[in-house]
């Protein structure tokens, strides 16, 4: 019988996703509440039939194995971070007989029927394989022979020690990979999150089949519940087609959009369309549209509005793009970065981008934003 293990590669830089990624590796991103990526991949493994789940990062990804270590009690799991990733992977691809390899990326979302996905793998005959979709993006690979890893050696001479190693490691592996294995479809979702467009358009696909998202089973194991991580709907709150997460309250009106944990929505304040992540107070009377509105890092629930009163966020004409970044940030959406403050009465209009830690005053010192802006640290 096959022994089959996984070998899920983090994921570090995704420059698409401007300040979504920022102070953070990509496969650590929140997403539909505050679960990381790489949680939809190792919650669902680790009830599975797998018998062994190595993740590989770089030694200085502290935060993916305090995350990993802090979430997960289970010793299906082995995390390995080493200064020489190259390395690592080399050992960890001495596969012994009978034994066979699922490696994946924590970059997407992917959400097959975990037990049809091994048993579909399994059967295959004993060679490699590069798995993809319909779409004929790649999933990842199945391994059963191990005869082409002397190839990667000349390419891993190149790899640039100031750079991801081990993002430039998964390139080596599937460089190596590309002319050797054989390319089989699997009939699976597979939702790309590589532009602050994308992170916009897999939530509200998400939110909208939200009943057959749930039918997957792709959801990681989730906090325990008490009466204090509760969300409170307050007399003059109302949530319509909405996802509200633990911690919440909703004082003002909130209609399809995505509440992470510990946000304040304040009295006659408007949320449509839009996803606030942890740790954000939209003020008295403020309005948010088609927007992201980034974590803030605050330890505590904030006792001040960081979206200021009556500030309006992504109204007017959806047309165009943002003029720095107009293949990231288009179709309407206007993304604020973390940590930032939003004026009191402060007009933001769509398709605009707020970095990270932008100082208020460099806010104040304009009028308003208008559609297409960016406001960026010097």
């Amino acid at each position: 019988m096959t022994q089959l293990k996984a070998l899920i590669f983090v994921k570090e830089k995704e420059q698409g996703l401007l300040s979504i990624t920022d102070y953070r590796e990509k496969s650590l991103v929140p997403v539909f509440g505050g679960n990381k990526i790489i949680d939809y991949y190792i919650g669902p493994l680790i009830s599975s039939v797998l018998n062994r789940i190595l993740v590989l990062s770089d030694r200085d990804m502290t935060g993916i194995k305090d995350h990993l270590v802090y979430t997960y009690n289970s010793n299906k799991i082995r995390i390995i971070s080493e200064s020489d990733v190259y390395l690592s992977l080399l050992n960890l691809l001495k596969l012994k007989k009978n034994e066979a390899m699922i490696v994946l990326r924590a970059d997407g979302l992917f959400f097959p029927e975990w037990e049809n996905f091994t048993e579909f793998l399994t059967a295959l005959p004993a060679q490699n394989y590069k798995i993809v979709t319909r779409n004929k993006d790649t999933i990842g690979f199945y391994l059963r022979e191990m005869n082409f890893t002397g190839k990667m050696k000349a390419l891993a001479a190149g790899i640039d020690q100031a750079s991801s190693k081990v993002d430039q490691t998964w390139g080596i592996l599937e460089e190596t990979l590309a002319n050797s294995a054989k390319s089989i479809e699997y009939n699976t979702r597979l939702m790309k999150l590589e532009t602050a467009f994308d992170y916009y358009t897999v939530h509200f696909s998400m939110l909208n089949n939200i009943k057959e998202f749930s039918r997957l089973r792709f959801y990681p194991p989730s906090a325990s519940m008490n009466e204090e991580s509760l969300s409170r709907i307050a007399g003059t709150g109302f949530v319509k087609d909405s996802h509200i997460s633990s911690s919440c309250t909703i004082e003002g009106y909130v209609e399809s959009s995505i509440l992470f944990s510990n946000v304040k929505v304040g009295k006659h304040a408007r949320v449509m369309n839009s996803i606030i992540m942890n740790n954000n107070y939209i003020g008295d009377r403020a309005v948010v549209q088609n927007t992201i509105v980034c974590d803030n890092g605050e330890l505590f629930p904030r006792v001040s509005p960081n979206i200021g009163e009556s500030a309006r966020i992504g109204e007017d004409d959806s047309t165009g793009a943002n003029a720095l970044y107009p293949g990231l940030i288009h179709g309407g959406v206007t993304l604020i970065g973390q940590n930032v403050e939003i004026p009191k009465g402060f007009k933001v209009s769509r398709n605009c981008f707020i970095a990270s830690s932008v100082d208020k005053g460099v806010l104040r010192s304009r009028i308003r934003m208008k559609a297409g802006d960016s406001a960026l640290n010097k």
